[in-house]
């Protein structure tokens, strides 16, 4: 998975994992488990404008983390998982790739977009006071801000062996899909 804040990564996540199964592993589980709290951050980097690069280290071990349990799931011999996280940036979505050649694994980036500015402001707003749930963290227009300073465009991303990664645009502005039972919790790599 891919895509900025709001754009649907989780729902969209969530609802595969209910319907295909295989392992869900999502970068605020991973983010709560190593402790790191996205809205303390919001105010010790006010708002992203100081300390950007010791918030940016911690950020960087999640991500080595989520490539670990892809690792993991995948040499369980899991068919199938998904990694949800923004993964704007190429390198982050480059030691996926990496991870996914080591194991023999095919990935597929699903980039979730809500082009309409809008409603990803709703979007935030319809998690103001749910900050504590974990897919509810990053509700902050900073976090946003942020992020899409980063971005850097999924097409065209190449495997370790030089193969280009498919990409499917999920607009979940006008595909929101239709909603899902919540699935059981992910297994725990």
């Amino acid at each position: 998975m891919c895509g900025l804040p709001a754009s649907g990564k989780t729902t969209t996540a969530e609802q595969i994992h209910a319907v295909a199964g295989g392992v869900l592993i999502r970068s605020c589980d991973v983010w709560a488990d190593l402790g790191i709290w996205l809205p303390d951050w919001v105010g010790k980097t006010r708002g992203f404008t100081e300390r950007v690069s010791d918030y940016e280290r911690l950020r960087d071990e999640a991500y080595r983390e989520m490539a670990r349990r892809l690792g993991r799931a995948l040499a369980s011999g899991a068919p199938f998982v998904i990694v949800d996280a923004v993964h704007g940036e190429r390198e982050k979505r480059t030691e996926v790739y990496r991870v996914c050649s080591d194991f023999g694994a095919t990935p597929l980036i699903l980039w979730c977009r809500c082009d309409d500015f809008e409603e990803t402001g709703r979007r935030f707003t319809r998690r103001e006071g749910r900050e504590q749930e974990p897919p509810n963290e990053a509700s902050d227009l900073a976090v946003y801000h942020h992020i899409a300073s980063l971005w850097q465009d999924p097409v065209g991303d190449r495997t370790p062996a030089g193969q280009e990664v498919p990409v499917a645009i999920i607009d979940t502005l006008r595909c929101p899909g239709p909603a899902a039972p919540r699935p059981a919790p992910a297994p725990r790599i």
